[in-house]
């Protein structure tokens, strides 16, 4: 049975084809190969989606050279032209691509009040669990049944673009949900910060607390404080240091341990980089102004 996505795989080589995983519905099809079609240009009619496992060849889009990143998310809207490059080290790709039907992803786009154009190529974004999670459903649907829910498989494929337009911040809805969830995932991170700077604190160990990605945690806290976690832990610790530096009766060594720095000399050396002098000359100081 003919299918609306038969124009895009003739374009791939049989050999490639053969060995590729396709599931294919009425608006969306993925493919999962164990190459890419290389030196040949593709032209997409239809919307293009690439999730990258790993870090994949060199590329040329509408006569612009791209080296996409692993673990990022590309898309390249209708009218585009790409052309995979050889790779001089025949490492095993890894990637998953989708075909989105142009009429479909515009019917989603106005359903969902999004005004904002697609560029030709976005490829600055990353890839959510979430969209894994939804691609796997619907492949599932295809491998474990016999006979496909076309109901179902409709259904999955409305997700599958609302998740892809979430991952590249094109939801109106759901930015503004975020918006307020990262807020609230910020506070909670300052919080579990100023609570346990004493303590060895890690990023996995706050991004557990909070139930969020390490990377994303890190982006949102860069974006809404202008430091990295580190950097805001680092100058906690160091303001609350210098609060107990003005205690003669604590010790050097003591203060480091009630700080969270991992010793004196750690605590001297992380010090020095960021006041300019060390705790002891810090500790000087405070005692002339004092005078």
């Amino acid at each position: 049975m003919a299918s609306r996505f038969d124009d895009f795989i003739e374009k791939i080589p049989k050999n490639i084809h053969n060995n590729t995983r396709t599931f294919i519905g009425k608006n969306i099809a993925v493919f999962a190969p164990d190459t890419y079609v290389f030196d040949k240009p593709m032209l997409n009619k239809d919307y293009h989606f690439v999730i990258f496992h790993s870090t994949p060849p060199y590329a040329i889009i509408d006569n612009i050279g791209y080296q996409f990143k692993n673990a990022t998310l590309l898309c390249m809207s209708p009218g585009t032209e790409i052309t995979v490059k050889s790779l001089r080290n025949k490492s095993q790709p890894k990637y998953v691509a989708i075909s989105i039907k142009a009429d479909f992803m515009k019917d989603i786009l106005n359903k969902i009040g999004c005004k904002k154009k697609i560029k030709p190529v976005i490829s600055d974004n990353q890839y959510s669990y979430k969209t894994l999670d939804i691609l796997e459903f619907f492949m599932q649907e295809f491998i474990y049944l016999d006979y496909p829910s076309q109901i179902m498989i409709e259904s999955i494929e409305t997700q599958i673009v609302i998740q892809l337009l979430r991952d590249m911040d094109l939801d109106p809805i759901a930015n503004k949900i975020n918006r307020s969830q990262e807020k609230s995932y910020v506070e909670q991170a300052i919080i579990y910060i100023e609570t346990y700077y004493n303590s060895n604190i890690t990023i996995n160990e706050i991004c557990n607390t909070i139930y969020i990605s390490p990377c994303h945690f890190q982006r949102i806290f860069k974006n809404a404080t202008n430091k990295t976690p580190y950097q805001y832990i680092t100058e906690f610790r160091l303001n609350k240091s210098k609060e107990k530096l003005n205690e003669e009766n604590i010790s050097i060594s003591e203060i480091a341990r009630l700080c969270g720095f991992l010793s004196s000399g750690h605590f001297s050396t992380v010090f020095k980089k960021n006041e300019g002098q060390t705790p002891s000359e810090y500790r000087n100081s405070l005692k002339i102004k004092n005078k």
